[in-house]
């Protein structure tokens, strides 16, 4: 199995039902094909860098899922004819992936994000309290002499 990426945009314009539609279709496709969505990450509606079918915006989604070329190429296709998906690219992450190992990273990082300490807002205001306005920790290799207090040089005519 491989690792792979695909982005790609859809027309903004449609209503939510069938950004769903499109979203499960394309994971179905993946999985249908023997393949695994890992991660499906919608970014929302963003300004496009040009103008697509005359369309100036779009919804960005990112999917990372593990498969064989095959796969990559069925999904290819359908996102080629689909006319609600304007642009798309797909990028092989890895040429041999093991979803388990994949798997089981991902349960590590998800503990040690569990056990790392949670800030409270006071904490926060607390930290933010502790340094008034205009004050900065300084390195240890800073030097007063050098950087004038004014910041700027005294100009001799």
């Amino acid at each position: 199995m491989r690792k792979y990426e695909t982005f790609f945009i859809v027309d903004p314009d449609l209503p939510d039902e069938t950004n769903s539609v499109v979203d499960n279709k394309v994971q179905s496709i993946v999985s249908t094909n023997g393949g695994e969505v890992l991660t499906y990450t919608p970014w929302g509606k963003r300004k496009l860098a040009y103008p697509i079918r005359k369309r100036t915006r779009g919804l960005y989604v990112l999917m990372e899922y593990s498969g064989g070329p095959e796969m990559v190429a069925e999904l290819e296709r359908n996102l080629r004819i689909d006319e609600r998906v304007l642009k798309f690219i797909t990028v092989k992450l890895d040429e041999r992936f093991d979803p388990e190992k994949e798997r089981e990273r991902r349960a590590a990082a998800a503990a040690a994000a569990a056990a790392a300490p949670v800030f409270s807002e006071e904490d926060e205001a607390a930290g933010k309290a502790s340094l008034s306005e205009g004050d900065e920790e300084m390195p240890a290799d800073f030097d007063e002499e050098e950087f004038p207090e004014g910041g700027e040089e005294d100009d001799e005519e």
